[in-house]
């Protein structure tokens, strides 16, 4: 089976020390891994970039257990972070313990790569990997001469032709007949030019996220909150995600098995750092103080007030400077005589 993908399953067996790591998988579990690695290829832009890596939920390098080449067990993760992580286990993932192992299933270090490939086939069955490569559309029988050139070519020591080999399974026949003329410097019109779409750490965590809530249903409250603070902006919700770095150690942790709790706060600053929708869509704008531009006319220097002081007078005198001294009338006393008739009871 010339194809990069087993040829990948090959370097994680030997860099786990047994094939092993692929124990309970079937077509369906074998496709979601296929998938994984797809993603992994994709987000470093067919060996463009580096920044990407597979990561291991339970560590395949633990003590008592080894973490199983599953997709529920990994997660394409920024490169920064998977190495800063090392070996800590949160929670979740699967694993086989190493008191299991058998020795017959061992893969040395440095054993031929083709022969390692074999051994995988036999390991999960003849027929479960016809049937992978039907269903993932894994093409072998047309690609093999290119494909093996180009395993024999590639110098996996070379980062840039190590990045090619891991990218081989991702590529179209003609891809792959330009790149080997390139490496025959026969290049000419067909220099080979990968075609990619970048992919941000925000992106590719929210594809893991909506992928791990297939396994952790409890996922999708974080998917759910993500896609909500950008959804009344665009139908591209994927493009309007920007995690930042604190964020993406919470997901980064949350993916590796930290319970959804305990990101909570990060979660509850990320709806606040993008509470600026109204339900009707409408963005609200920052906050900005408002600020009056008024042209400000000069006035005219005030006059000096002139106080008056007055000299101090008594009430008395202030009274009789306002007395009127007119004279008043004379009242006239009336002693006209009333005739009156008498009361009834003098009669």
């Amino acid at each position: 089976m010339h194809s990069a993908f087993f040829y990948h399953l090959g370097y994680e067996c030997e860099r786990a020390g047994t094939l092993q790591i692929l124990t309970g998988h079937t077509v369906g579990s074998l496709v979601a891994l296929h998938d994984v690695y797809k993603l992994k290829l994709k987000a470093n832009q067919y060996g463009e970039t580096k920044g990407f890596e597979i990561s291991h939920v339970i560590p395949v390098q633990g003590h008592a257990f080894i973490g199983l080449y599953h997709a529920e067990n990994l997660v394409v993760a920024p490169t920064h972070l998977n190495r800063t992580h090392g070996t800590k286990h949160y929670g979740g993932g699967l694993s086989i313990s190493r008191n299991s192992l058998v020795s017959k299933h061992a893969v040395a270090k440095g054993a031929p790569r083709k022969q390692t490939v074999e051994r995988i086939i036999r390991f999960l069955g003849e027929d479960v990997v016809a049937e992978l490569v039907k269903v993932a559309k894994i093409q072998s029988t047309q690609r093999h001469a290119l494909t093996a050139w180009l395993h024999d070519h590639l110098d996996p020591v070379v980062p840039e032709q190590r990045d090619y080999l891991d990218s081989l399974d991702g590529m179209t026949t003609q891809a792959l007949s330009a790149l080997k003329a390139t490496l025959e410097g026969k290049e000419g019109s067909r220099a080979f030019v990968v075609k990619t779409t970048t992919y941000t750490a925000s992106d590719v965590f929210l594809l893991e996220l909506e992928r791990h809530s297939t396994y952790r249903p409890e996922l999708a409250v974080v998917v759910s909150i993500l896609r909500k603070r950008v959804a009344p902006f665009t139908s591209q919700h994927l493009s309007r995600i920007n995690l930042n770095a604190q964020e993406q150690q919470a997901v980064f942790d949350v993916l590796h098995g930290q319970p959804v709790e305990a990101i909570q706060n990060v979660l509850d600053e990320y709806i606040a750092r993008h509470t600026s929708v109204m339900d009707h869509g409408e963005r609200i704008p920052a906050y900005a103080p408002i600020v009056f531009n008024v042209v400000s006319r000069r006035r005219p220097a005030a006059k000096p007030v002139v106080v008056a002081l007055k000299t101090f007078r008594s009430f008395a005198d202030e009274l009789d400077e306002h007395v009127d001294y007119t004279p008043l009338p004379v009242l006239q006393v009336h002693t006209a005589t009333y005739e009156a008739d008498p009361l009834p009871w003098g009669r």
